[in-house]
């Protein structure tokens, strides 16, 4: 079997290049060999050193930013595109530490037989410039107390370490995204239904073909933040109707979408790996991507240097 040899660039700080999901989903279908030489490198949105490379280039990303193929041979992120070099993969989907195949009736009756509630509503917020839901969550707070364990807005004394041991106290999470886009759905819904919690949902309305909207308190779907609040009100102060709330399915027919499936992945990935190493394209990608590194570089120093004499 090819080696395939690879390298993570321009992930997060702290990102280990073998303990991470990507690779251990790869060495179950390929023979990876991390190496400072790559023939490969799957980058992410955290830095620019994927500009140095000429081999094949995978970008991938979980947040609301769009791959940019003038620079990238293949993508994969939560965009809406139909390419042949693309691959939609949410960021739920490899969210470690859960199992999808637990929220599939009859398995899910036992979360929801596990997790009796006792509290209201949470918040675990830690970008302080999402307007949307801060808004959001102050009004909800005037009709009963919505506790707040992240960096923002804090009301419970100290940060959560654990959120779905903190969230399955809870009936309801404010599971608004930081920004709206067509098809980026995030993990905050996702892992809601690993607490039996109700999720009240601001973002792409792609949410709702990606799990049940019945099981969804989608923000969308009302008239306005008060129509919504006296909904959340309703199922808060009656016990049944909260209760056949939670037991509806959360994927649509009880069956989870096609980006769970790891043979669409890997079938993605045997194209990309099967290609040519290298070509006249990849290294014109490299001269043009050090030519935008030079010249982003040039006018920091520029601007810099110019306010600095103003």
């Amino acid at each position: 079997m090819r080696i395939v040899r690879l390298k993570f660039v321009d992930f997060y700080r702290g990102f280990d290049q073998v303990d991470n999901w990507f690779y251990r989903f790869l060495i179950k279908h390929f023979t990876i060999e991390i190496s400072e030489d790559p023939d490969f490198i799957i980058y992410s949105s955290f830095g620019h050193s994927h500009l140095n490379y000429a081999c094949t280039k995978i970008f991938y990303t979980g947040e609301n930013e769009r791959p940019n193929f003038f620079l990238c041979d293949y993508a994969i992120s939560f965009d809406l595109l139909n390419r042949n070099n693309y691959l939609r993969l949410p960021l739920y989907v490899i969210w470690e530490g859960v199992n999808y195949k637990n929220l599939i009736f009859p398995t899910y009756q036992k979360i929801i037989d596990s997790n009796p509630k006792s509290e209201f509503c949470c918040f675990l917020v830690s970008n302080p410039h999402a307007k949307r839901r801060i808004d959001f969550f102050k009004k909800l707070n005037e009709y009963k107390k919505v506790d707040s364990g992240g960096k923002v807005l804090n009301n419970i004394g100290y940060r959560v370490s654990n959120k779905l041991e903190f969230i399955s106290k809870y009936k309801f999470i404010i599971a608004f995204e930081n920004s709206m886009y067509s098809g980026y759905v995030s993990e905050k819904v996702f892992e809601s239904f690993f607490t039996n919690t109700i999720p009240i949902y601001w973002g792409s309305d792609s949410v709702k073909k990606e799990f049940n909207g019945e099981r969804i308190l989608i923000r969308s779907e009302y008239e306005s933040d008060e129509e919504l609040i006296e909904k959340i009100i309703y199922l808060d102060t009656h016990p049944e109707a909260y209760e056949d709330f939670i037991k509806k399915p959360v994927f649509i027919d009880n069956i989870p979408t096609e980006y769970f499936d790891e043979i669409r992945l890997a079938d993605f990935f045997t194209r990309i790996f099967s290609g040519s190493k290298e070509s006249t394209s990849k290294n014109i990608k490299k001269t043009i991507g050090i030519g935008l590194r030079k010249y982003r570089n040039f006018c920091k120093k520029f601007l810099t240097g110019f306010f600095n004499n103003e």
